[in-house]
């Protein structure tokens, strides 16, 4: 039990720090003196900054801790995937979406600056995110190609965004596991699974570990959504299309529980000696939030 409290801090430690930078970031940005503009930062702030877990952005500080690499050198590539995910949340929020109008206990975006001003803060976080990388890693010719491709396939029509097609196409059609699996791997796993990809690129990875971690990201990424769908068991229509509804709640436990060893196993082929990364995967299997 202290061991586990001690990961818990130690991983609070790194969400304030990334919490940190995005902070700072929003509150620094150059902009010209023009009142819609301000609000419109404000409106990207404003979701920026409403907490949350921070997953994706202290998985790549942790990858970063694997090969020794200071924080600083991927911070920058960690507050862009969030800023990606902050607007995916933010559209996905939308009357025309989930049309939800509580985000972590607080207004959602559109409920406080509108449609429209939500709709631009999105657009303007998912543009924000490769200035970011511009001014991080423009100068290296090696990695800053590779991270544009990397996030902007994960993103994308490969990736985050095509997953949410095949999400709003589905209707109340009842998914096969396949069709489920593939989904998640598009709409929730790849801002995951390039999380890790891209902070072992920055770190200097070589071939093998970084194939290894890319599956180990998309795993976590999959059991990731699998932990929510135990999470939202009996909300919404988690019986058309969640593996709850497909397998089971009890049995969907039970595919965490294999899913999250298996995980386990392919982070041990690049080190066993990393007991953060190991809770995070164990922190997504037990978590109730």
């Amino acid at each position: 039990m202290e061991k586990t409290a001690t990961l818990e801090s130690e991983i609070a430690l790194r969400t304030q720090k990334v919490n940190e930078f995005v902070e700072q970031y929003f509150l620094t940005m150059e902009l010209p003196n023009i009142d819609s503009i301000l609000e419109l930062r404000n409106s990207m702030s404003y979701s920026a900054n409403n907490g949350g877990k921070r997953f994706r952005p202290v998985l790549a500080l942790l990858i970063a801790e694997l090969f020794q690499v200071p924080h600083e050198k991927v911070l920058p590539f960690a507050a862009a995937v969030e800023m990606i995910h902050t607007y995916s949340l933010i559209h996905d929020d939308l009357p025309c979406m989930d049309n939800d109008d509580i985000r972590r206990g607080k207004p959602t975006n559109h409920k406080v600056y509108g449609e429209d001003f939500a709709l631009l803060a999105g657009d303007a976080l998912l543009t924000e995110s490769f200035l970011v990388l511009a001014n991080a890693y423009g100068d290296n010719a090696k990695v800053f190609p590779e991270l544009i491709k990397l996030l902007s396939d994960a993103a994308g029509i490969r990736g985050m965004v095509g997953g949410q097609a095949i999400d709003l196409r589905a209707g109340r059609k009842q998914m096969t596991l396949a069709e489920l699996t593939e989904l998640h791997r598009l709409k929730t796993g790849a801002l995951i699974r390039v999380s890790v990809e891209g902070a072992a690129l920055i770190s200097g990875a070589d071939r093998d570990q970084t194939q290894n971690l890319r599956k180990f990201g998309e795993g976590l990424g999959l059991a990731f959504q699998v932990a929510d769908d135990i999470l939202d068991h009996g909300e919404k229509d988690q019986d058309l299309r969640s593996f709850t509804g497909l397998l089971g709640f009890n049995e969907t436990k039970v595919y965490l529980d294999n899913l999250s060893k298996m995980i386990s196993d392919l982070l041990h082929t690049v080190t066993d000696q990393f007991p953060l990364l190991e809770y995070l995967v164990w922190f997504n299997q037990n978590r109730s939030v």
